[in-house]
């Protein structure tokens, strides 16, 4: 069943205990959510469509909102607090609408009966694949409250090192555009007034200057068509890589290819790989499925088919560091490692060890290029501006030859 075709319903009832209930589900059509809630076990009194949620899509719930909610509901499994209570706590301690909703969703479906696990899945965009899978071994094994802080320490590093990664690669953009904007306002209002006082004189104009002043002059009647083309330009390829797989899987081989925004990013696509497999497989998932989730999170679709082919290959009879050595796109290091920890039976500390080695050198390439980034930058604008502004004043310098 698509997801497209799915609704949101709100239904009101009593359970066979009397206690009035109220909560949100999921369903093809109002027979189906009928269904599904006379299925829990509840009287309907009211059951409506919400055709206007404006938090249940829309507004998105952070990936650290997550790990907290997890790191919280963590502690407070472990200090004996029952997971409905627990869940209620955490219900009325976030002001987020979106959140507080979902909390008290899930509190809602483990009352009806259902697992922690089933519950979570009833909300996709926020507990993926590897939170439910991990969450469910937890359940099974009675180790949930190991299973949540493994959880929260997974998401916590995750996060830690994306906030890392986007501000050296934010901080440069950002520059870029006001450098863009400067430029921008200079070709179309500063050096158009140059111009015109310089047209005045009778002297022909220094060639530099002049080449500044008929850039400015054709960069004043196209730049909206070349905004236009630029916006238009963007949607349309955004557009393609959207829907077809062969163009994302171009434009994400490319990035991978970038001079040291390349290198980032396969740290981090490694550093990710190797810490979710050590995460599932400590929490007991089997190879197989680890492999299946991590593909699921990696975001990057040439990696995301690389270990998709692992693991068919793992399922063929293959060990790990074999199925990894057909893959180039992951170093021999990494097999070897995998190679030692399949021998010695430490897979899974290896893997983390793994990780953890991935992280750090993303933290000394981060460590060296940020603090470079801003001089250079600030060097490029001022070379920029200050070569527009020589270029006017060009002809002061001269003015006893000009005049």
């Amino acid at each position: 069943m698509p997801l497209s075709r799915n609704r949101v319903y709100l239904y009101r009832g009593k359970n066979s205990h009397g206690k009035f209930i109220e909560g949100r589900l999921i369903a093809e059509n109002s027979q189906w959510a009928r269904h599904k809630v006379r299925k829990k076990g509840i009287k309907i009194q009211s059951l409506k469509q919400c055709w206007n949620i404006p938090f249940y899509k829309t507004q998105s719930i952070k990936i650290s909102e997550i790990s907290l909610f997890t790191r919280q509901l963590a502690i407070l499994l472990k200090a004996g607090v029952p997971i409905r209570r627990g869940l209620d706590i955490l219900a009325n301690s976030y002001k987020k609408p979106a959140f507080k909703q979902i909390i008290r969703d899930i509190g809602n479906d483990i009352f009806l009966g259902d697992s922690l696990a089933k519950s979570l899945r009833n909300h996709p965009q926020q507990f993926n694949d590897i939170f439910c899978n991990i969450v469910n071994i937890g359940e099974v094994s009675g180790t949930l409250t190991t299973s949540l802080e493994r959880l929260a320490y997974y998401q916590e590093q995750s996060e830690y090192f994306k906030k890392r990664v986007k501000k050296a690669l934010t901080y440069p953009i950002i520059v870029l555009i006001i450098a863009i904007l400067v430029t921008s306002i200079m070709l179309t209002v500063v050096i158009p007034n140059f111009a015109q006082a310089y047209s005045e004189f009778s002297a022909d104009l220094p060639f530099f200057t002049q080449l500044i002043i008929n850039i400015s002059d054709t960069f004043s009647q196209i730049w909206p068509y070349a905004l236009a083309a630029v916006i238009g330009g963007y949607f349309i390829i955004y557009s393609i890589i959207k829907n077809s797989l062969n163009a994302s899987r171009f434009v994400h081989m490319a990035v991978l290819k970038l001079p040291w925004i390349g290198e980032i990013i396969k740290k981090v696509m490694l550093g990710r790989f190797t810490r979710i497999l050590a995460t599932t497989i400590t929490a007991g998932l089997p190879i197989v499925d680890a492999l299946k989730s991590s593909a699921s999170a990696m975001g990057n679709i040439c990696y995301a088919e690389a270990i998709d082919c692992i693991r068919k290959d793992i399922i063929r009879g293959l060990s790990l560091h074999r199925a990894l050595g057909k893959q180039s796109i992951f170093p021999v290091t990494l097999q070897q490692m995998v190679d030692v920890g399949e021998e010695s039976g430490s897979l899974a500390s290896i893997l983390e060890k793994a990780g953890q080695i991935y992280e750090r050198d993303i933290e000394l390439i981060l460590d060296t290029i940020i603090p470079l980034i801003e001089p250079v930058m600030m060097i490029t604008i001022g070379l920029l501006v200050g070569g527009l502004l020589v270029a006017m004043y060009l002809p002061v310098f001269q003015l006893g030859h000009i005049i």
